[in-house]
């Protein structure tokens, strides 16, 4: 289980608060994680560990997975150090995910991927037209 400083877990049920109020509804993770300016990924492993100890619910629906605060007095029994440091690493993962989803559909876009499908279908074409040139070896060797 993530431990989640006391301070940072105000943080995540302050940013729940504000956003219940401007959305009127549960913001999901992806909301949260904007406003908080944070990782995703790590957003989303908080909620978990304060689901854990009662402060939020993560509630999903057919749609989506939403937060909601359950008892916020349930934060004060955490410990006000700070946990495992792993948001860095949380970051600069959903950076990397993010640039990969960035240039896949840059290549779409660009038409490079149609310009590469192309091209292999002309070589395919190529191969296939040379392979009917070339007369078949006599297995039993009348050539």
């Amino acid at each position: 289980m993530i431990r989640v400083p006391r301070a940072e877990a105000h943080l995540l049920l302050a940013g729940v608060r504000v956003l219940e109020h401007r959305l009127g509804r549960g913001p999901t993770p992806e909301e949260l994680a904007d406003l908080l300016q944070a990782a995703e990924s790590q957003v989303r492993l908080q909620a978990s560990a304060l689901q854990e100890i009662g402060a939020v619910a993560l509630v999903s629906s057919a749609y989506e997975t939403h937060l909601e605060i359950r008892d916020h007095l349930a934060v004060e029994q955490l410990e006000d150090r700070e946990g495992p440091a792993i948001g860095d690493d949380l970051r600069a993962f959903d950076a990397r995910k993010r640039e990969e989803a960035e240039k896949m559909a840059n290549l779409f876009d660009s038409g490079e991927h149609e310009k590469q499908r192309q091209e292999q279908i002309k070589r395919m074409d190529e191969d296939l037209q040379d392979f009917r040139r070339r007369k078949p070896r006599n297995p039993f060797g009348d050539d």
